[in-house]
Protein backbone atom coordinates (compact mmCIF):
# COMPACT_ATOMS: atom_id res chain seq x y z
CA UNK A 1 0.00 0.00 0.00
CA UNK A 2 2.95 2.44 0.87
CA UNK A 3 4.61 1.82 -2.19
CA UNK A 4 1.16 2.55 -3.93
CA UNK A 5 0.65 5.47 -2.63
CA UNK A 6 4.43 6.40 -3.40
CA UNK A 7 4.09 5.42 -6.93
CA UNK A 8 0.83 7.67 -6.74
CA UNK A 9 2.76 10.53 -5.08
CA UNK A 10 5.36 10.54 -7.72
CA UNK A 11 2.84 10.10 -11.05
CA UNK A 12 1.65 13.51 -9.48
CA UNK A 13 4.62 15.43 -9.03
CA UNK A 14 6.12 14.05 -12.75
CA UNK A 15 2.80 15.67 -13.93
CA UNK A 16 3.27 19.23 -12.34
CA UNK A 17 6.92 19.15 -13.09
CA UNK A 18 5.82 18.28 -16.69
CA UNK A 19 3.28 20.91 -16.39
CA UNK A 20 5.24 23.36 -15.15
CA UNK A 21 8.19 23.07 -18.08
CA UNK A 22 5.33 23.13 -20.41
CA UNK A 23 4.28 26.39 -18.81
CA UNK A 24 7.80 27.98 -19.49
CA UNK A 25 8.58 26.76 -22.91
CA UNK A 26 4.89 28.21 -23.95
CA UNK A 27 6.10 31.31 -22.43
CA UNK A 28 9.11 31.45 -23.92
CA UNK A 29 7.50 30.64 -27.58
CA UNK A 30 4.78 33.30 -27.05
CA UNK A 31 7.39 35.80 -26.24
CA UNK A 32 9.15 35.43 -29.28
CA UNK A 33 6.04 35.35 -31.24
CA UNK A 34 5.81 38.93 -29.33
CA UNK A 35 9.05 40.04 -30.36
CA UNK A 36 8.57 38.67 -34.10
CA UNK A 37 4.67 39.80 -34.38
CA UNK A 38 4.87 43.71 -32.79
CA UNK A 39 0.81 43.56 -33.27
CA UNK A 40 -0.15 40.32 -31.52
CA UNK A 41 -2.91 40.32 -28.94
CA UNK A 42 -3.34 37.21 -27.76
CA UNK A 43 -2.38 33.83 -27.47
CA UNK A 44 -4.53 31.03 -25.91
CA UNK A 45 -3.99 27.23 -26.06
CA UNK A 46 -7.41 24.61 -25.39
CA UNK A 47 -6.55 20.91 -24.49
CA UNK A 48 -7.76 18.21 -22.96
CA UNK A 49 -11.06 20.13 -21.60
CA UNK A 50 -8.94 23.16 -20.31
CA UNK A 51 -7.19 26.12 -21.37
CA UNK A 52 -3.05 25.28 -20.90
CA UNK A 53 -2.41 28.24 -22.10
CA UNK A 54 -3.47 32.18 -22.28
CA UNK A 55 -1.61 35.41 -22.54
CA UNK A 56 -2.44 38.56 -23.77
CA UNK A 57 -0.01 41.32 -25.41
CA UNK A 58 0.27 44.86 -26.39
CA UNK A 59 -2.43 46.10 -23.90
CA UNK A 60 -5.15 43.67 -24.56
CA UNK A 61 -6.72 41.06 -22.34
CA UNK A 62 -9.70 38.44 -21.97
CA UNK A 63 -12.59 41.64 -23.05
CA UNK A 64 -10.94 43.25 -25.75
CA UNK A 65 -12.24 42.82 -29.33
CA UNK A 66 -10.64 41.97 -32.42
CA UNK A 67 -12.10 42.13 -35.41
CA UNK A 68 -11.37 39.14 -36.80
CA UNK A 69 -11.13 39.58 -40.56
CA UNK A 70 -12.03 36.60 -42.68
CA UNK A 71 -12.64 34.26 -39.78
CA UNK A 72 -16.14 35.78 -40.65
CA UNK A 73 -16.23 32.99 -43.26
CA UNK A 74 -15.67 30.26 -41.28
CA UNK A 75 -18.66 31.59 -38.75
CA UNK A 76 -20.88 32.28 -42.27
CA UNK A 77 -20.02 28.24 -43.08
CA UNK A 78 -21.30 27.32 -39.36
CA UNK A 79 -24.62 29.36 -40.29
CA UNK A 80 -24.91 27.70 -43.85
CA UNK A 81 -24.52 24.36 -41.82
CA UNK A 82 -27.13 25.03 -39.29
CA UNK A 83 -29.44 26.49 -42.02
CA UNK A 84 -28.96 23.05 -43.88
CA UNK A 85 -29.47 20.82 -40.78
CA UNK A 86 -33.07 22.58 -40.60
CA UNK A 87 -33.60 22.34 -44.32
CA UNK A 88 -33.64 25.95 -44.86
CA UNK A 89 -30.41 26.31 -47.42
CA UNK A 90 -31.04 25.40 -50.98
CA UNK A 91 -28.87 22.05 -52.50
CA UNK A 92 -24.80 22.87 -52.57
CA UNK A 93 -25.84 22.42 -55.98
CA UNK A 94 -28.31 25.10 -57.00
CA UNK A 95 -27.01 27.84 -59.05
CA UNK A 96 -26.63 30.94 -57.18
CA UNK A 97 -28.05 33.28 -59.93
CA UNK A 98 -31.47 30.93 -59.07
CA UNK A 99 -31.71 32.38 -55.90
CA UNK A 100 -31.33 36.24 -56.94
CA UNK A 101 -33.55 36.58 -59.64
CA UNK A 102 -33.77 40.35 -58.69
CA UNK A 103 -30.45 41.08 -60.72
CA UNK A 104 -31.65 39.33 -64.16
CA UNK A 105 -30.74 41.42 -66.55
CA UNK A 106 -33.26 41.63 -69.72
CA UNK A 107 -31.78 41.93 -72.72
CA UNK A 108 -34.99 42.83 -74.46
CA UNK A 109 -35.21 46.18 -72.58
CA UNK A 110 -31.38 46.51 -73.11
CA UNK A 111 -30.76 46.40 -76.71
CA UNK A 112 -28.63 49.23 -77.43
CA UNK A 113 -26.27 48.35 -74.70
CA UNK A 114 -22.47 47.72 -75.80
CA UNK A 115 -20.05 44.92 -75.94
CA UNK A 116 -23.33 43.25 -76.48
CA UNK A 117 -21.98 39.55 -76.86
CA UNK A 118 -19.65 40.07 -74.11
CA UNK A 119 -22.26 40.55 -71.99
CA UNK A 120 -24.56 37.71 -72.90
CA UNK A 121 -21.93 35.25 -72.51
CA UNK A 122 -20.93 36.58 -69.16
CA UNK A 123 -24.40 36.21 -68.72
CA UNK A 124 -24.27 32.21 -69.19
CA UNK A 125 -21.69 31.71 -66.93
CA UNK A 126 -22.63 33.79 -63.83
CA UNK A 127 -26.08 31.16 -64.07
CA UNK A 128 -23.65 28.05 -63.84
CA UNK A 129 -22.07 29.51 -60.43
CA UNK A 130 -23.29 27.00 -58.02
CA UNK A 131 -23.33 27.69 -54.16
CA UNK A 132 -21.13 25.28 -53.80
CA UNK A 133 -18.94 26.71 -56.16
CA UNK A 134 -18.92 29.80 -53.66
CA UNK A 135 -18.65 28.15 -50.58
CA UNK A 136 -15.52 26.57 -51.85
CA UNK A 137 -13.71 29.61 -53.65
CA UNK A 138 -14.34 28.07 -56.95
CA UNK A 139 -16.18 31.15 -59.11
CA UNK A 140 -13.97 31.17 -61.73
CA UNK A 141 -14.21 34.75 -61.32
CA UNK A 142 -11.26 37.67 -62.66
CA UNK A 143 -10.68 38.80 -58.75
CA UNK A 144 -7.99 39.25 -56.78
CA UNK A 145 -8.70 39.79 -53.07
CA UNK A 146 -4.75 41.03 -52.46
CA UNK A 147 -5.37 44.08 -54.89
CA UNK A 148 -6.51 47.45 -54.38
CA UNK A 149 -8.46 47.73 -57.20
CA UNK A 150 -10.76 44.97 -56.69
CA UNK A 151 -10.85 45.71 -52.91
CA UNK A 152 -11.62 49.50 -53.78
CA UNK A 153 -14.49 48.39 -56.47
CA UNK A 154 -16.23 45.83 -53.75
CA UNK A 155 -15.90 48.02 -50.69
CA UNK A 156 -17.48 51.38 -53.04
CA UNK A 157 -20.54 49.30 -54.51
CA UNK A 158 -24.03 50.75 -53.78
CA UNK A 159 -24.77 46.93 -53.59
CA UNK A 160 -21.92 44.43 -53.24
CA UNK A 161 -24.21 41.07 -54.21
CA UNK A 162 -24.58 42.20 -57.64
CA UNK A 163 -21.38 43.91 -58.07
CA UNK A 164 -19.89 40.58 -57.36
CA UNK A 165 -22.84 37.95 -60.12
CA UNK A 166 -21.35 40.75 -62.33
CA UNK A 167 -17.76 40.02 -62.13
CA UNK A 168 -15.77 38.86 -65.32
CA UNK A 169 -14.58 35.45 -65.33
CA UNK A 170 -11.21 33.89 -65.78
CA UNK A 171 -12.20 30.36 -65.74
CA UNK A 172 -15.29 28.01 -65.86
CA UNK A 173 -17.47 27.75 -62.24
CA UNK A 174 -15.87 24.42 -60.34
CA UNK A 175 -12.73 24.08 -61.71
CA UNK A 176 -9.93 26.47 -60.37
CA UNK A 177 -9.26 27.72 -56.83
CA UNK A 178 -9.25 31.32 -55.80
CA UNK A 179 -9.57 33.35 -53.36
CA UNK A 180 -12.98 35.82 -53.11
CA UNK A 181 -14.06 37.17 -49.99
CA UNK A 182 -17.23 38.69 -52.06
CA UNK A 183 -18.02 35.32 -53.16
CA UNK A 184 -18.32 35.10 -49.19
CA UNK A 185 -20.76 37.85 -48.98
CA UNK A 186 -22.97 36.37 -51.05
CA UNK A 187 -23.30 33.26 -49.53
CA UNK A 188 -24.42 34.72 -46.18
CA UNK A 189 -26.66 36.96 -48.30
CA UNK A 190 -28.08 33.23 -49.76
CA UNK A 191 -28.27 32.00 -45.67
CA UNK A 192 -30.00 35.07 -44.57
CA UNK A 193 -32.63 34.65 -47.22
CA UNK A 194 -33.03 31.00 -46.23
CA UNK A 195 -33.57 31.65 -42.80
CA UNK A 196 -36.28 34.90 -44.05
CA UNK A 197 -34.23 37.18 -41.78
CA UNK A 198 -30.87 39.00 -40.63
CA UNK A 199 -28.22 37.16 -40.79
CA UNK A 200 -26.65 38.88 -37.62
CA UNK A 201 -29.97 38.00 -35.12
CA UNK A 202 -29.97 34.54 -36.94
CA UNK A 203 -26.54 33.88 -35.65
CA UNK A 204 -26.96 35.26 -32.19
CA UNK A 205 -30.03 32.85 -31.57
CA UNK A 206 -28.42 29.89 -33.57
CA UNK A 207 -25.02 30.03 -32.93
CA UNK A 208 -23.62 32.65 -30.50
CA UNK A 209 -26.15 32.31 -27.70
CA UNK A 210 -26.07 28.30 -27.63
CA UNK A 211 -22.01 28.60 -27.25
CA UNK A 212 -21.79 31.22 -24.93
CA UNK A 213 -20.63 34.34 -27.20
CA UNK A 214 -22.34 37.72 -27.35
CA UNK A 215 -21.22 39.98 -30.33
CA UNK A 216 -21.53 43.92 -30.44
CA UNK A 217 -19.69 44.29 -33.69
CA UNK A 218 -20.04 43.14 -36.69
CA UNK A 219 -20.58 45.49 -40.02
CA UNK A 220 -23.07 45.49 -42.79
CA UNK A 221 -22.99 46.76 -46.26
CA UNK A 222 -24.78 49.91 -48.02
CA UNK A 223 -28.34 47.99 -48.10
CA UNK A 224 -27.86 46.54 -44.51
CA UNK A 225 -26.46 43.50 -45.37
CA UNK A 226 -24.65 41.79 -42.58
CA UNK A 227 -21.12 41.31 -43.91
CA UNK A 228 -20.10 37.65 -44.98
CA UNK A 229 -16.47 37.55 -45.63
CA UNK A 230 -15.01 40.18 -43.00
CA UNK A 231 -15.54 42.88 -39.98
CA UNK A 232 -17.12 40.82 -37.69
CA UNK A 233 -15.49 41.62 -33.93
CA UNK A 234 -14.61 38.38 -31.15
CA UNK A 235 -12.97 38.42 -28.11
CA UNK A 236 -10.09 35.77 -28.20
CA UNK A 237 -12.12 33.49 -25.57
CA UNK A 238 -15.03 33.59 -27.67
CA UNK A 239 -12.81 32.44 -30.89
CA UNK A 240 -12.07 29.22 -28.54
CA UNK A 241 -15.59 28.64 -27.81
CA UNK A 242 -16.24 28.66 -31.37
CA UNK A 243 -13.48 26.46 -32.17
CA UNK A 244 -14.30 24.14 -29.33
CA UNK A 245 -17.85 23.48 -31.11
CA UNK A 246 -16.08 22.35 -34.21
CA UNK A 247 -13.44 20.37 -32.24
CA UNK A 248 -16.54 18.75 -30.41
CA UNK A 249 -18.16 17.91 -33.83
CA UNK A 250 -21.07 20.38 -33.29
CA UNK A 251 -22.04 19.88 -29.99
CA UNK A 252 -21.85 21.82 -26.65
CA UNK A 253 -23.27 20.83 -23.31
CA UNK A 254 -24.38 17.63 -25.07
CA UNK A 255 -26.71 19.54 -27.40
CA UNK A 256 -26.22 19.25 -30.96
CA UNK A 257 -26.11 23.30 -32.55
CA UNK A 258 -24.12 21.90 -36.04
CA UNK A 259 -24.60 18.41 -37.43
CA UNK A 260 -21.48 15.96 -37.06
CA UNK A 261 -21.80 15.82 -40.72
CA UNK A 262 -21.71 19.22 -41.74
CA UNK A 263 -19.01 19.15 -39.37
CA UNK A 264 -17.29 16.92 -41.32
CA UNK A 265 -17.78 18.02 -44.53
CA UNK A 266 -16.98 21.02 -44.02
CA UNK A 267 -13.64 20.82 -42.78
CA UNK A 268 -12.86 17.72 -45.32
CA UNK A 269 -10.47 18.63 -49.00
CA UNK A 270 -13.27 19.73 -50.88
CA UNK A 271 -10.80 21.30 -53.02
CA UNK A 272 -7.49 19.81 -53.55
CA UNK A 273 -4.89 22.58 -52.07
CA UNK A 274 -1.42 21.63 -51.60
CA UNK A 275 0.36 24.62 -51.18
CA UNK A 276 -0.96 28.63 -50.45
CA UNK A 277 1.98 31.19 -49.49
CA UNK A 278 0.98 31.98 -46.03
CA UNK A 279 -0.34 28.66 -44.84
CA UNK A 280 2.65 25.92 -44.11
CA UNK A 281 1.59 22.14 -44.97
CA UNK A 282 -1.65 23.19 -47.12
CA UNK A 283 -3.27 19.91 -47.72
CA UNK A 284 -6.79 21.40 -48.58
CA UNK A 285 -9.55 23.69 -48.71
CA UNK A 286 -13.46 23.25 -47.24
CA UNK A 287 -16.13 25.32 -46.51
CA UNK A 288 -14.38 27.93 -45.64
CA UNK A 289 -12.02 26.17 -43.43
CA UNK A 290 -8.24 25.78 -44.48
CA UNK A 291 -6.59 22.41 -44.03
CA UNK A 292 -2.46 21.89 -43.15
CA UNK A 293 -0.35 19.53 -41.25
CA UNK A 294 1.36 20.70 -38.12
CA UNK A 295 3.70 17.66 -36.88
CA UNK A 296 2.13 15.49 -38.53
CA UNK A 297 -1.20 15.90 -37.38
CA UNK A 298 -4.17 17.27 -39.05
CA UNK A 299 -5.75 20.71 -38.05
CA UNK A 300 -8.62 22.51 -40.03
CA UNK A 301 -7.83 26.38 -39.78
CA UNK A 302 -10.30 29.69 -39.30
CA UNK A 303 -8.16 32.21 -40.93
CA UNK A 304 -8.59 36.21 -41.06
CA UNK A 305 -5.88 38.85 -42.17
CA UNK A 306 -3.12 40.13 -40.13
CA UNK A 307 -2.90 36.76 -37.90
CA UNK A 308 -6.52 36.48 -36.42
CA UNK A 309 -6.57 31.90 -36.13
CA UNK A 310 -8.58 29.40 -34.86
CA UNK A 311 -6.67 26.24 -35.63
CA UNK A 312 -8.42 22.86 -34.43
CA UNK A 313 -6.43 19.74 -34.58
CA UNK A 314 -8.95 16.83 -33.23
CA UNK A 315 -6.29 13.86 -32.76
CA UNK A 316 -4.50 16.13 -29.93
CA UNK A 317 -8.04 17.46 -28.77
CA UNK A 318 -6.71 20.81 -28.90
CA UNK A 319 -7.55 24.70 -29.84
CA UNK A 320 -5.43 27.43 -30.35
CA UNK A 321 -6.63 30.91 -31.20
CA UNK A 322 -3.88 33.93 -31.67
CA UNK A 323 -5.44 37.34 -32.91
CA UNK A 324 -3.43 40.65 -33.87
CA UNK A 325 -4.13 43.90 -34.09
CA UNK A 326 -4.84 45.85 -37.79
CA UNK A 327 -2.64 48.35 -36.90
CA UNK A 328 -0.14 50.28 -38.72
CA UNK A 329 2.53 47.19 -37.10
CA UNK A 330 0.83 44.66 -38.33
CA UNK A 331 2.63 43.33 -42.03
CA UNK A 332 -0.69 42.06 -42.76
CA UNK A 333 -0.70 38.42 -44.70
CA UNK A 334 2.76 37.17 -43.83
CA UNK A 335 2.09 37.58 -39.59
CA UNK A 336 -0.15 34.48 -40.66
CA UNK A 337 2.33 32.86 -41.82
CA UNK A 338 4.73 34.02 -38.54
CA UNK A 339 1.96 32.55 -36.46
CA UNK A 340 2.08 29.21 -38.05
CA UNK A 341 5.63 28.22 -37.15
CA UNK A 342 5.15 29.96 -33.47
CA UNK A 343 1.62 27.46 -33.96
CA UNK A 344 4.05 24.44 -35.09
CA UNK A 345 6.56 24.82 -32.08
CA UNK A 346 3.27 25.10 -29.32
CA UNK A 347 2.25 21.58 -30.90
CA UNK A 348 5.35 19.86 -30.55
CA UNK A 349 6.04 21.19 -27.35
CA UNK A 350 2.18 19.96 -25.93
CA UNK A 351 2.46 17.02 -28.05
Amino acid sequence: MKRFLFLVLVSIIFKCTLSAQNSKALKSITKAANDSIPSLGSILVWQNNKIVFEEYFNGANDSTNFKVKSVTKSIVSALAGIANDRKLLPDLKTPVFNLFPEYATDFTKNKNIGFTELIRANDSLKRKITLSDMITMQTGYLWDDNSPLSSRVFNSSSDPVRSTLDLPFEAFPGTKFKYCTPASHVIAVVVSKSVKGNLKDFADTALFKPIGVTITSWSTDPLGRTMGGTELSMKATDMIKFGLLYLNEGKVNGKQIISKSWINESTSEQVVLNEWDVLPGANGYGYYWWRRKTNGHQAFVASGYGGQLICVIPDLKMVIVTTCFVNDQNRGRSEIKRLHHFIDKIVKELN
